[in-house]
């Protein structure tokens, strides 16, 4: 009988005992509500310490090979991801992470690949431009890892079958078309996932999905919801180099629980999705 790549990958029982993966979202000078940005020169002093630290950047797929044992992760790695793929990170994050020898993996909504941010229902307040093709391509050719965010930024959990399918299938299409070779990592909207959901994860043919719940060992059980650490705008030196589990386990943990607990708190979006659509209906 053929032996199937699940098969093969079951074969493996390779832990990784701690591997810090980092959440951004944006990174830039303009103030706006919400905490999931930070300047450039926080996240410059953050990847400075980095380097100092000796630590070297991986990607999903290095992830996945030191998983299944095939191939080992450097003595002090770290992956640093961001979501949404805001251009920003192509004029503020780039130059630094390029400037300190890192790279990044961006998960890309692809539905508004070169347009403002509409899908965030904060009304009223700035909006934020998304990475166009060209940059997408750019980066790409220097080393940066490109995973699908889907097409919408929307609550998985709650969406019809096709709209899920849809969601998975054409976001990865679009990527691949752009960048001419395979996509095969994905990251939940808001976190927001369930056994439907990393099962449809794998029916679309991605080797991994990142969620936003932190944790410290990670095995290939985890592989479709892979833990994150979020940083943001309050975040200082000490607080990052807690999140590394550098300074201790009861602060690393109290950081998780905090990481939780503002993931939880992103569901409120779910109150303006509906607020909005009501305002569509009646229009």
């Amino acid at each position: 009988m053929k032996e199937t790549s699940t098969s093969k990958q079951n074969k493996y029982t390779t832990s990784i005992e701690w591997l810090p993966i980092l959440a951004y979202h944006k990174i830039g000078t303009q103030k706006e509500l919400g905490i999931t940005w930070i300047t450039p020169s926080l996240f410059e002093k953050q990847i400075a310490f980095l380097h100092s630290e000796k630590y070297q950047a991986i990607s999903p797929n290095d992830l996945t090979e030191a998983i299944f044992g095939t191939k080992p992760l450097p003595k002090k790695p770290v992956m640093i991801t961001f979501d949404d793929g805001y251009e920003s990170f192509y004029t503020h994050a780039f130059p630094i992470l390029k400037r300190y020898g890192f790279t990044a993996t961006i998960f890309m909504l692809t539905g508004y690949v070169g347009k403002w941010n509409f899908w965030d229902a904060r009304l009223g307040w700035k909006r934020f431009k998304h990475l166009s093709k060209e940059q997408i391509i750019d980066l790409s050719m220097e080393g940066f890892t490109f995973g699908s965010h889907g097409l919408n930024h929307l609550f998985l959990t709650i969406q019809p079958h096709k709209t899920i399918q849809t969601e998975l299938q054409t976001s990865k299409s679009i990527l691949e078309d752009i960048l001419q070779k395979p996509v095969d990592c994905f990251a939940y909207p808001y976190g927001n996932y369930n056994s439907k959901i990393t099962q449809l994860v794998k029916e679309a043919n991605y080797r991994t999905a990142f969620a936003l719940t932190p944790s410290t060992q990670i095995t290939n059980s985890e592989i479709y919801h892979l833990p994150r650490m979020g940083i943001y705008l309050w975040d200082t030196l000490k607080t990052f180099n807690t999140k590394l589990r550098q300074t201790g386990e009861m602060k690393f943990w109290i950081e998780c629980t905090k990481n939780i607990l503002i993931n939880r708190l992103t569901y409120g979006n779910l109150i303006r999705f509906y607020a909005n659509s009501s305002q569509l209906t009646k229009v």
